[in-house]
């Protein structure tokens, strides 16, 4: 017997018997996890900060949640089709120090688990070419007003 008739017969058999539904499958196929920790070169406490997980084609933020006293995190029922950028947060300026990402999840890649926050790196290159695009852009405004 093939392994897909061997699963599919396993599946019916769990759904007559009533030990496992449709929806449960379906909602645990929804769910995805993003968890990781923030490195020290904040050089603060991490009590001080928290770590904010937005939707990269949206403006409000999915969840926060806190650091344990290791710098790590973990962020759970995302939603899968979708990318996240994660934030780490001062809570005490009540800002963003740095972001990372953007992280895609999906039906392959339902979690990430070994992101690193490194607030001391150089910033991603996507991040410079904005910055750049914007300078260039009021660089031009510029001189065409003069």
């Amino acid at each position: 017997m093939s392994i897909k008739r061997i699963l599919a017969l396993t599946l019916a058999t769990a759904f007559t018997m009533g030990s496992l539904s449709p929806v449960a499958v379906i909602a645990a196929q929804q769910n995805g996890v993003l968890a990781g920790k923030a490195t020290d070169k904040v050089r603060a406490p991490y009590s001080r900060f928290v770590v904010r997980v937005r939707g990269l084609n949206s403006t409000g933020i999915v969840q926060t949640v806190p650091l344990t006293a290791q710098g790590q995190f973990s962020v759970s029922n995302l939603a899968l089709s979708q990318s996240y950028l994660v934030e780490l947060f001062d809570t005490s300026a009540s800002r963003i120090v740095c972001t990372e990402g953007p992280f895609a999840l999906g039906s392959t890649a339902s979690s990430k688990m070994d992101i690193n926050i490194d607030c001391g790196k150089n910033p991603a290159a996507w991040l410079l070419a904005a910055g750049a695009g914007a300078a260039l852009l009021a660089a031009a405004t510029q001189s065409s007003s003069q």
